[in-house]
């Protein structure tokens, strides 16, 4: 999988929907700068083919479910083949990063109880813990394990920018929100 990381501004910032955001990444995507994530090669990639994947989302407060065509590449050096998301995606899931720190935002200001958060979302109790056990653990890395209980959850999720979820892939090799395996959230 590549992960292409082109907007730096604070997420809250973008005023793009999140189908404008992956298209926008998408039509930037510069294939000679793309390095293969198995073998290194830089500039080796080709465009391949593509599959259709959902995306949650959130477009005038409403729900929304769009379809994707996520582009698929191949390193001509090594043949194997990557899928490329922009940050908007998470892997592994369907929910877009906007969508579940909008989540995460109302349940951790308690603007809502959880029953009415998950009524609004459209999600399963399950799922709310999950992002949420899962936004604490991705947390504490970025911020080391003092800071992290300094900062309030409701701060932490206006200061996301796109460098901080680029230099979490980077240290980590693996996505902010990004469960270990596909199964760990519910309903992809």
């Amino acid at each position: 999988m590549i992960r292409i990381f082109n907007l730096f501004c604070k997420l809250k910032n973008i005023k793009l929907s999140d189908q404008e955001w992956f298209d926008r990444a998408i039509v930037k995507l510069n294939l000679s700068e793309q390095v293969c994530p198995y073998c290194d090669s830089k500039g080796q990639m080709i465009l391949h083919d593509s599959y259709s994947r959902y995306m949650i989302t959130l477009k005038a407060n409403h729900i929304k479910t769009e379809i994707l065509q996520i582009p698929r590449v191949k390193c001509a050096s090594c043949g194997h083949t990557h899928a490329v998301l922009p940050e908007v995606l998470i892997p592994y899931t369907s929910y877009s990063i906007r969508f579940i720190l909008t989540v995460l935002k109302d349940y951790f200001l308690r603007t809502h109880t959880v029953e009415k958060i998950c009524e609004m979302y459209q999600i399963v109790h399950s799922t709310l813990y999950d992002f949420r056990d899962l936004f604490f653990s991705h947390k504490k890395l970025i911020l080391g394990a003092l800071n992290d209980a300094q900062k309030k959850q409701s701060d932490f999720i206006a200061e996301i920018d796109g460098q901080l979820l680029f230099q979490f892939w980077k240290s980590f090799r693996f996505s902010f929100l990004q469960a270990d395996h596909a199964s760990d959230f519910h309903h992809l």
